[in-house]
């Protein structure tokens, strides 16, 4: 068999780099042996740390204060952060809540510094302390305790709010902490703008007392509203007026209602200023959409407003003040007891976050409550 002269030539060509390259890098690494003999290249040597003078140090970074949750729980999961260090090294890290050992820390991957974050579950509402306790190698201690309050009463969201029902658990008003008059069978539905929500049904309202609801500086309502267009009319919030539920009589009390069709609701409010009434013809929502508007109304003892996510609406103007002076609730989902004439029955809607205040909100007011 003939071999081409070619092949044999690169072979020879190959195996003479490779040796070349071989004979490269035992000389680099003499040369770097040698180096090393002649001092040109310092050994590695220990290094004295000098004597241990300072205390450990500890800063605990949550928690910072106290820490609302939400009022429908009575314990949360809380991440307790710190950090401990010291000029030479640690030797243990204690954590404690109220007297009563968590964890001891005693192998740290740098031997001077130490940064945590421990979860306890269920941390139960009310006063706590927090206490990290760090010492050194040569026994000095430090020790940090922080003290504070889980609580999970309602704050209200502005100085004027008195009556606010999140829906989460069930129909009670936070505030006041008064469970309403339930009237048929409404329930709490998932899906709610910000938790749980008010489902209505056929003949179901909430009444809540009336009394220090309102001011002579006038009433606003606040709620997430997800509409359910059938009926194609309901009552939304009724105010009632003891001396006209029977009859047609609406110089009393308040009406906040819908009516239209299938695919657009318009949402009103009627008004009763004494020898009169005021029609406010608010302003008109998609039925098909199914979107959550965020609904307020306010009214003064010169005007009512209607605003649909922060937007306003409508204005209406009177001479004479409201008048509530024979009305003792105010009705949540249904035109009853004093509008169910016209067919402004039971809504079975979506209703979330339903607050009430004794002044006239402001637009400041309502961007706050959005959010």
């Amino acid at each position: 068999m003939q071999i081409h002269t070619p092949i044999i030539n690169l072979l020879i060509i190959t195996i003479m780099k490779s040796i070349f390259n071989f004979i490269i890098i035992g000389i680099v690494i003499s040369l770097s042996f040698t180096a090393c003999k002649k001092g040109y290249i310092d050994p590695i040597s220990k290094v004295d740390p000098g004597a241990d003078a300072a205390a450990p140090t500890v800063e605990i970074i949550t928690p910072s204060g106290d820490i609302q949750i939400p009022p429908t729980t009575d314990a949360t999961n809380f991440d307790f952060k710190f950090k401990a260090a010291d000029d030479i090294e640690l030797s243990k890290v204690d954590i404690s809540l109220d007297g009563s050992l968590l964890k001891s820390y005693t192998s740290f991957i740098d031997y001077r510094g130490i940064s945590v974050t421990y979860n306890y579950p269920n941390l139960g509402v009310g006063t706590h302390e927090f206490t990290v306790v760090a010492t050194d190698l040569s026994g000095k201690t430090t020790t940090q305790s922080f003290t504070f309050i889980i609580n999970n009463e309602y704050i209200p969201l502005l100085p004027s709010e008195v009556l606010y029902v999140p829906f989460d658990a069930d129909f009670n008003d936070l505030i006041n902490s008064v469970s309403p008059t339930i009237i048929g069978t409404p329930s709490t539905a998932n899906g709610g703008h910000n938790g749980a929500a008010y489902k209505g049904a056929t003949d179901a309202s909430l009444s809540f007392p009336l009394a220090g609801m309102y001011s002579s500086e006038g009433i606003s309502f606040g709620f997430w509203y997800k509409l359910n267009a059938s009926p194609d009319r309901s009552g939304i919030i009724t105010i009632n007026d003891n001396s006209n539920n029977s009859d047609e009589n609406r110089n009393g009390g308040l009406r906040l209602f819908r009516e239209g069709s299938s695919a657009s609701q318009t949402i009103k409010m009627n008004v009763g200023v004494g020898t009169g009434e005021s029609w406010n013809d608010g302003g008109s929502i998609s039925a098909t959409s199914g979107a959550w508007v965020y609904v307020v109304a306010t009214v003064s003892a010169t005007e009512s407003k209607i605003y649909f996510d922060g937007v306003l609406q409508r204005t209406a103007t009177y001479t004479t003040p409201f008048d509530f002076s024979a009305s003792s609730t105010i009705t949540l989902g249904s035109g009853a007891p004093s509008f169910t004439y016209w067919s402004h029955l039971s809504d079975l809607s979506l209703y979330d976050e339903f607050r009430v205040f004794n002044k006239v909100l402001t637009p400041a007011d309502i961007q706050l409550l959005m959010q």
